[in-house]
C-alpha cells in the first residue's frame, strides 16, 4: 500500500492490449476510455450475484442497499477520515458502522501489541502447507482481536517476482504462479477461518515500485511534478496474464477472500482501478469474484470512469487530509444524476463491500473497538492506546517458521551444525540491535540514515509491522555460548576492518551477517549486499578458515565474490524471519533442527542472467513497461534459455541426505471440494458438471533419508508441457520429520489446469495433446524421476 504516503502525511499533516490515453491526472470524463477494449463501453461492470457461497449474506446486503439513500451508499463506498488506514462511512441508522481496513502482509501495522511475522518470501521458503496456513490464522486472529474488519493482506501476486530488484517481492510469496497459487490459497483462508476479511492484491501486472506514481505524490523515484507523469504501464500478453499473473488471484477468489485491491499501475496503458477489461470482465466475470474491489491508496484518478470500470471501494477517499486527492463522496452525484453512471453501478458497489462483512458474521459479532490511530490526519483524541493482542503459541509459530524457512545454501565437510565451538566470534551489523529502537521508523521501518538499523527481520512500508521485542541473532548466539561455555566475542561495525580481523583470527568459527534492505516506494538498484557485505565477508574469510555467512534479504542477493572462498565453509539465506530471528537461526546453527527452507526464487550468477529490463526507468512522461520474457519468469527463464544458475528455484541443503525412486502416476478423479466461491474460469471439455480444479490425475514418488540426522524434505514435481518453453512447477510435499532410514512417499494430485495451458485463440484452458513430462526431485535443476501423462 503507501508508505511514502504515510511518511509525507505525517511530515505534511476482446484482448487485454488496446490502450486507452494514459492520463496522467484527474479525469473526470467517463467517456476517456470508450475507443479502448479495456473500457466499460466494451466491458460493463456485472452485478453480483452473491455466488455459490454467500447466498444469504447477499440478499441481506441487499435488502440494506435498497433501504439507503443516494448520498448514504457513495458515502459508504468512499472512503473517509477514521483511525484506520481506510474507514468506510457509516450508515448508523440500519446498523452499519465504520467498517476498518489496516495494514498489512506480515502483522497488524503500525500498532504496537501485534506480532512481527516473518515475510510471505520467508513463509513461501519453508514450503510447509500447514505453516502457511498457520500463519494465516495466527495473523488473522491478530488483526480481528485489534478491530480490524479487512486486513490490507495477503499480496497474491503484485509483485508476483518478475523482477529480481522489486522492492516488495519479500511481501509475496514465490516468483511462480502455482507455488504463489497455493500459498494464497492457504493464507486467505487462514485469515478468514480466524474472523478478519482478505484483500488479495495488488491487482494486476504489480512487478516495480519505480513509476509507480500514486495520485497526487512525489516519491524517491519521482523526476516530475506530481500528477504530470502516468504511472508505469505493464504491458502483459494474454497469455502470460492467465498462465502466470492471475493464477494467485484465482486461487485467492476460490479461497472465498472477501476484497481485491487494485493496484497503482497502468495495465496496458489502462489504469489498472478503471480497467474494465481486468476488473468486469476477468475478475467480476472470469473469475466470477463477488466480493469489493478496493483501490490502493492514491491509485484512484477520477471519478466516473473508475466506478463504472469496476472499481467498487475508493480508498482513501475523500479523506487523508485529501493528500491523494478527494475521490468520490459528493463528486460522484451529479454523474449519477446525468446518468453518466447508472445508480444500478453504486448498489452494485455498495452490495459488494456489504455481503463479504456479512458473511464473515462480522455484522452480527464485530471485532472490538478500534482503539488506536493510524490515519495520521485523523487524531480525535489524545489518549488513544492499543491492545496486546498476541498469544504465547504465536511466538512459537513464528520461530518455527523462521527455523524451517532457512535454507542452507553451502555446508563444506559438515561445518553446520556447530558442535561446541570454544570461540564464537559474531561480525556485522545485522547481528546487532537497532541503535535508536524498533519504534522510530514512522511505522514503516524508515530509519534516519545515520542509524545502525541492526538486524534485519522484514523490510519496509505497508508491509513492515513493529515487533514487540525482537532476539537478536548476537543474543541468540550469545546465549547457546554461555551455556557451552564458549567465549563470545562480536564486532557490530560492518566497515572496522581491523577489529573484524583480529575478532575473526581467534575463532573457531567466525559467524558474519549481512543484509540487503527492500521496501516498498523503492526498487532495489543492485542484487548486492548492504554496507558493503561482501567487503565485509571477504575480510572475515581472510582471517578465519571457518567463516559462515548469514544473509537477511527479502530476494536474491549475487554472491560470486565469495561463495567459493574456501575458507566461507556455510552459507545460509534466512530471509525475513520476524520477530524470532536471532531464536530461530540459533537453532539451525546448533543443530536443533535440520534446515529444510528452499529457495522460493532463483539466485542467478549475475544480474545479466535474469530476463532483460525488468524495472523501465526511463524518464518519460508515460512509461512503459513491456513484459517481453511473456511467461517466462524467474527458473521458467532460466529452464527456457538453459541457464544454469548459481542457486537455482527449489535449491537448499539439509544436514542429511535423501534419494528418490519409484516414480508413478494413475488416472484418478476427485471432483472439486476446494472451491469455497467456484470460478467461471472456461476449459475445453466443460459440460457443466466438471470443473477446472478437479483431480484428475496423481503422481508419487518415494522418498529415502539415507543420512544419518532426522530431516525434512521438500519433494517437488515440474511438468514440461508440448511445445511450451521451460518448467512448470505443480507440485510440492514437505515430508517431515524423517528418521535415519525411513522412506516416505511423496503425493502430487493434479487438477484438470494444473495440466493445462491457455488458448488466447479460443480463450479457454486446454490440456494440450501429446505427453507430459513429469518430474519429480529436490528442486527446480535436481529432477531425478521422470514419468509422463497421459500414460
Amino acid at each position: 500500500m503507501h508508505s511514502t504516503t504515510l511518511c509525507l502525511l505525517t511530515a505534511a499533516l476482446a484482448l487485454f492490449v488496446t490502450p486507452s490515453s494514459g492520463n496522467a491526472s484527474r479525469r473526470d470524463d467517463a467517456t476517456s476510455g470508450a475507443l479502448s477494449d479495456n473500457s466499460p463501453e466494451t466491458w460493463p461492470a456485472p452485478n453480483a450475484t452473491g455466488g455459490n457461497a454467500w447466498t444469504d449474506a447477499f440478499s441481506r446486503a441487499q435488502t440494506l442497499v435498497a433501504e439507503m439513500t443516494l448520498e448514504e451508499k457513495i458515502t459508504l463506498i468512499t472512503g473517509q477520515s477514521g483511525p484506520c488506514s481506510g474507514s468506510t462511512g457509516a450508515v448508523e441508522r440500519l446498523g452499519i458502522p465504520v467498517i476498518c481496513l489496516e495494514d498489512g502482509t506480515s502483522g497488524v501495522r503500525p500498532i504496537q501489541g501485534s506480532s512481527q511475522f516473518p515475510a510471505g518470501q520467508a513463509v513461501a521458503a519453508t514450503w510447509d502447507k500447514d505453516l502457511i496456513y498457520q500463519r494465516g490464522y495466527a495473523m488473522g486472529q491478530e488483526f480481528f482481536d485489534q478491530g480490524v474488519n479487512i486486513a490490507l493482506s495477503p499480496v497474491t501476486g503484485g509483485p508476483l517476482g518478475r523482477s529480481p530488484r522489486d522492492g516488495r517481492n519479500f511481501e509475496g510469496f514465490f516468483s511462480d504462479a502455482y507455488g504463489t497459487g497455493e500459498a494464497a490459497y492457504l493464507t486467505v483462508k487462514g485469515m478468514q477461518d480466524a474472523g478478519i476479511l482478505t484483500t488479495a492484491k495488488h491487482y494486476i501486472g504489480y512487478e516495480q515500485e519505480t513509476f509507480r506514481n500514486p495520485f497526487n505524490l512525489t516519491e524517491s523515484y519521482s523526476i516530475f511534478p506530481a500528477n504530470e507523469q502516468a504511472p508505469i504501464s505493464s504491458n502483459i500478453d494474454n497469455k502470460a496474464l492467465h498462465e502466470v499473473y492471475l493464477w494467485g488471484f484465482a486461487e485467492a477468489v476460490r479461497a472465498g477472500t472477501g476484497y481485491v485491491m487494485c493496484s497503482y499501475n497502468l495495465a496496458n496503458d489502462t489504469h489498472s482501478c478503471a480497467n474494465a477489461y481486468t476488473l468486469n470482465n476477468i475478475l467480476k466475470g472470469e473469475l466470477n469474484f463477488q466480493g469489493g474491489i478496493v483501490s490502493d491508496w492514491g491509485a484512484v484518478w477520477g471519478d466516473a470512469e473508475f466506478i463504472n470500470g469496476g472499481l467498487d471501494i475508493c480508498m482513501p477517499g475523500v479523506g487523508y487530509g485529501g493528500i491523494l486527492g478527494t475521490m468520490w463522496g459528493d463528486a460522484l452525484i451529479p454523474y449519477v444524476e446525468n446518468g453518466t453512471v447508472a445508480e444500478s453501478r453504486v448498489d452494485d458497489a455498495a452490495v459488494r463491500l456489504l455481503t463479504p462483512w456479512i458473511n464473515s458474521g462480522q455484522a452480527d459479532s464485530p471485532p472490538p473497538a478500534v482503539t488506536w490511530n493510524s490515519d495520521p490526519t485523523f487524531f480525535e483524541t489524545d489518549d488513544a492506546y492499543w491492545h496486546d493482542v498476541r498469544k504465547i503459541e504465536t511466538m512459537g509459530l513464528i520461530r518455527q517458521i523462521g527455523e524451517d524457512s532457512a535454507t542452507l545454501l553451502k555446508n563444506v565437510d559438515g561445518a553446520l551444525p556447530l558442535g561446541q565451538p570454544k570461540v564464537i566470534t559474531i561480525i556485522g551489523s545485522d547481528a546487532g540491535v537497532n541503535d535508536i529502537g524498533v519504534l522510530d521508523s514512522d511505522g514503516i521501518a524508515q530509519y534516519p540514515l545515520w542509524n545502525d538499523n541492526g538486524t534485519l527481520t522484514l523490510g519496509g512500508g505497508s508491509g513492515w509491522a513493529i515487533p514487540p521485542y525482537l532476539v537478536t541473532p548476537y543474543e541468540a548466539i550469545n546465549y547457546r555460548g554461555r551455556k557451552l561455555n564458549s567465549q563470545v566475542y562480536t564486532v557490530f561495525n560492518d566497515t572496522a576492518y581491523d577489529a573484524v580481523g583480529t575478532a575473526a583470527q581467534s575463532a573457531d568459527v567466525a559467524i558474519v551477517f549481512v543484509s540487503a534492505f527492500t521496501r516498498e516506494g523503492e526498487d532495489r538498484a543492485t542484487l548486492y549486499l548492504d554496507h558493503e557485505g561482501e567487503t565485509l565477508i571477504t575480510t572475515v574469510a581472510a582471517n578465519s578458515n571457518n567463516t559462515v555467512v548469514v544473509i537477511h534479504a527479502g530476494g536474491p542477493v549475487l554472491v560470486e565474490e565469495w561463495i567459493d572462498n574456501p575458507n566461507v565453509t556455510a552459507a545460509i539465506a534466512a530471509h525475513f524471519p520476524g520477530q524470532e530471528s536471532g531464536d530461530a537461526i540459533a537453532g539451525v546453527l546448533f543443530g536443533d533442527v535440520s534446515p529444510s527452507g528452499k529457495l522460493p526464487y532463483t539466485i542467478g550468477h549475475s544480474l545479466d542472467e535474469y530476463p532483460p529490463h525488468t524495472i523501465v526507468d526511463d524518464h518519460v512522461v508515460h512509461p512503459q513497461a513491456d513484459f517481453n520474457e511473456s511467461t517466462l519468469v524467474d527458473y521458467r527463464w532460466f529452464s527456457a534459455h538453459n541457464i544454469t544458475p548459481r542457486f537455482e528455484f527449489g535449491y537448499g541443503l539439509s544436514y542429511s541426505t535423501f534419494s528418490y525412486s519409484n516414480v508413478s502416476v494413475r488416472d484418478v478423479y476427485e471432483a472439486d471440494n476446494t472451491s469455497i466461491q467456484q470460478t467461471n474460469e472456461r476449459f475445453e471439455g466443460s459440460d457443466g458438471s466438471n470443473s477446472l480444479y478437479d483431480v484428475i490425475a496423481e503422481v508419487t514418488a518415494q522418498v529415502t533419508n539415507t543420512g544419518n540426522v532426522v530431516a525434512c524434505e521438500v519433494a517437488q514435481l515440474y511438468a514440461t508441457f508440448p511445445d511450451s518453453p521451460g518448467i512448470w512447477l505443480r507440485g510440492f510435499d514437505k515430508l517431515k520429520a524423517l528418521v535415519p532410514g525411513e522412506t516416505r512417499t511423496a503425493t502430487f494430485p493434479l487438477r484438470r489446469k494444473d495440466l493445462s495451458l491457455w488458448s488466447t485463440e479460443k480463450q479457454l484452458w486446454y490440456i494440450p495433446e501429446g505427453e507430459i513430462q513429469l518430474q519429480v526431485g529436490a528442486s527446480s535443476a535436481k529432477l531425478y524421476l521422470t514419468t509422463t501423462w497421459p500414460q
